[in-house]
Order: C-alpha cells, then structure tokens, then sequence
C-alpha cells in the first residue's frame, strides 16, 4: 500500500498517482511492511520534505512505534548495527598487496643470507674446483694487493695442476682459528684409486656489501700462493710467466752481473716460463714452487746470427788485446771489451802482456807483427751466461839479434802456433761483452 505524503490516503502498491489529490507517488514515499518481534504488522512511512522546507513527517503504525530502516541491511524484517559492515574491495585488495610485499621482503632476506654467506663461498669454490670451473674459481679468490696473476695464467696453472674426478666431498666449518672476518673451512673428498683427501679454506670478509645489506665473502688466496718467488734470467732477457711478461716492478737489485732477478706472486704449483735471450733461440720450460726454491733459466743455445757475433767478439778481444799491447798502448784502449766489474781485473793480465812484448835495449827478441786466423767455435751455457771455447792459429813476426863469431846483425822470423782461448759473456743492457777470459799464451821465440 502506497499513502500519499500530500493528503494521507491510501493507495494500491502499484499506484504512481495519488488517487484522491492526484500527486505523484516516488519511490521513497512507499510504505514498507513487516512484522514486529510480538507478531504485530508495522507500516514504516517516509515522508519528503516538503519545499517550503517544512520538516519531512513519518507516520508509524503498530504496537511499538519502532522505526525499520531495511536499506541499511538490505534483509527484510531484520535491522543491522551501525557499527558493522563489510570489507571493501579496494581493502581487501590492499591487505593482499601488503601480504605479497612482506613475503617477498622475507624471501629477499632469506635469500639474500643464504647465498652471502661464507659456507656458500666455501661451497661455491670447491664445487668450481671439483668441476674445472677456473672462471668461477677465479671470482671467489681473494688476492693479494700485489697480485699479477690473470684469469688466463690461472686457468692455465689450474688446468696442469688440478686434481680430477674428486667425488663425495663435503664442506665443513672448522672449529679453531674462526673470527668476525675469517672462518676456516675443511673439505674432506675423495679421488678414485687415491683414497680420501683434505683441503682447508679460509673465506674472508670482504669490504664491500651486496646490495648495501649483504657481506660478500672470499676465499684467502694467501696459502696458495708463494710471494716474492726469484725468477733468474740472462741480463736484457724478456721473460714471462704462464704467457705473462714479467714487468720491470718486479725485478729487483741482482749483486751477480749478467742476470736479472725478478721477485713474483704465483700459485704453487707447476709453471710455464718464456725467456727471449739477445742473440740466444727462445727458451721455454717449467718450474715447480713446491720442489724448486726458485727459477732460472740456464739451458740456452745460441742462434745461428748470435753465435756468429759471439766469435766475432771473441776474435777482436784477442786480436786487440795482443795488437795493443804490443804497441804499449793503455789499458783504456782495451777495456771496453769488458763488464764493467771485470774491467779492473784484466788491467794487470793486460800490463803484463804489455812488458813481455816491449822492446827495451839489450833485448834479443821484438815483436814486430801477431796475426791470428782459422778460428773454430763453440758456445755453451754456465750460470745462465754464455761461455764459448776458441781454438785458432796464429803468424808472429819478430826480429832476433845475434852477435858471436865475430859478427852480428838482426834477422826476421816467422813463428807459428795454435792458441785456446775460452771466455763468458754477460749482457750490459746493449751488447755481450766478457765477463771472464783466459787468453792464450803466444810462444814467438
């Protein structure tokens, strides 16, 4: 029933004018029924407000005179709390993001503990190792500040050195000697047909943080690698270790002259070394950290163009030698043909040729002229420098004077022989010159 706010009387439901006053019935001007709590029919009535702003009226019906607001419950005969209500989708949808974000925010932190940690670096390393994996080995090392050693050279050495088909190995944290910087691992593995073997890893602290929250953490490379290892070259040798050249840093003050030492940082192990020798072919070899207290390279052979300039060398010393100073010229006038360190040692050797060759009044014999030629060679290495042997001929032409018999006059002759002469010859940063000789005595009379 539908009651008309204008005039008070009673309408059909369906009615959508007033049937005495013939005002329009709104929605909101129906009239609601419902049964009270006592069984009792009440009629809710709502009323507009009327334009001249007079207050709206309600008109209530039955026993208890309550007011029924059925749009809050949207149930029929039931009346809900004010307080109470549902959640909305935007809340609900909310509240789900916010449990999405802190699980992965949780998952982050879990992950983020779990792979920067120093077991996993332990783990990572050894598991690269097992495999032959030297680029992730590589990663995970922790070198010294002065380290030279390259991904290159180190996977060349890893390559020689390693120990293959490690299998059943576990990692675990030693007890001992662990701090807020370094823990110590132990890791037990086995090699078929060798039995169970041990390795310990000592992963450090880095600096730096993953993520600005995460530690990162090495393995220590320091009981791997051997520091300030010598390596010994010919002097004006270029060398270089597992295909690296080694760099002028690293070579330092040698008291022995015709050698450089350089002093290296390398994984113990087994090593290649290069070594290109002014006038020598190239020289390759190994050595070993563990059995080998250093490195030095000794085995040369002479190319074809150097041994020819090496008894050249050779020739003129002796030629020059014996020419000078049988003109009584100084010793300067030689002495280039020497090391600086051998230069002094060979003035009196020179001196005293000089005085046996002098011509003085009263002498018996002069030299006039030494010649040496048919020279035959060979080279050969001591100490890492270059020794040689010469055999040659020589013609010396001298003046002998007689007297007896009632006469007396000088002749000319003619004196041959062989002589041996053996020198080694030390680099000085341009050319070999000669470290140590012993020159040939020369009989002429």
């Amino acid at each position: 029933m539908r009651i008309c706010p204008e005039c008070g009387t009673n309408n059909s439901d369906d009615a959508r004018f007033c049937e005495h006053c013939g005002r329009k019935l709104d929605m909101d001007d129906d009239m609601i029924q419902e049964e009270n709590q006592d069984g009792e029919l009440t009629e809710t009535i709502r009323i507009d407000r009327e334009p001249d702003g007079e207050a709206a009226r309600e008109f209530q019906t039955g026993a208890d005179r309550n007011v029924k607001w059925e749009e809050q419950t949207g149930q029929r005969g039931k009346s809900a709390p004010q307080g109470s209500g549902r959640l909305s989708l935007l809340q609900i949808i909310a509240i789900g993001e916010a449990v999405c974000l802190a699980v992965v925010i949780a998952a982050f932190f879990v992950i983020g503990f779990t792979k920067y940690n120093p077991r996993t670096a332990a783990e990572k390393y050894f598991s690269a190792y097992a495999s032959g994996d030297w680029s992730a080995m590589y990663d995970l090392l922790e070198f010294p500040e002065e380290n030279t050693m390259q991904e290159e050279q180190f996977a060349d050495m890893m390559e020689r050195t390693r120990t293959s088909d490690i299998t059943n190995y576990t990692v675990k944290e030693a007890d001992e000697e662990n701090s807020d910087i370094a823990r110590n691992f132990d890791v037990e593995y086995s090699v078929p047909g060798q039995g169970a073997s041990k390795m310990r890893l000592t992963a450090v602290r880095q600096n730096s943080k993953a993520f600005f929250l995460f530690d990162i953490w090495k393995i220590s490379a320091a009981g791997m690698i051997t520091d300030d290892y010598p390596v010994v070259v010919p002097a004006g040798a270029k060398a270089a270790v597992d295909g690296v050249e080694l760099s002028g840093k690293c070579k330092v003050e040698d008291n022995e002259e015709g050698t450089d030492t350089y002093r290296i940082s390398v994984f113990n192990g087994v090593h290649s070394i290069e070594a290109a020798v002014p006038w020598c072919e190239l020289y390759e070899g190994e050595f070993d950290t563990s059995s080998d207290s250093s490195a030095s390279v000794t085995e040369l052979t002479p190319s074809e163009a150097g041994a020819k300039a090496l008894q050249a060398k050779m020739e003129d010393a002796l030629e020059r030698f014996y020419t000078s100073a049988a003109s009584g010229e100084d010793y300067s006038e030689v002495s280039d043909l020497f090391t600086e360190s051998a230069a002094p040692e060979y003035k009196a050797v020179y001196d005293d040729l000089k005085e046996s060759l002098a011509s003085e009044s009263g002498d018996y014999y002069k030299m006039n002229q030494i010649t040496f030629d048919n020279f035959r060679c060979s080279f050969n290495v001591e100490s890492g420098m270059i020794a040689g042997e010469m055999d040659c001929e020589y013609t010396m032409d001298y003046t002998y004077e007689y007297s007896g018999f009632g006469s007396s006059g000088r002749q000319s002759k003619t004196s041959e022989g062989s002589a041996y002469m053996r020198a080694s010859f030390a680099y000085d940063g341009t050319t070999y010159k000669i470290q140590k000789v012993s020159m040939p005595t020369v009989w002429w009379y």
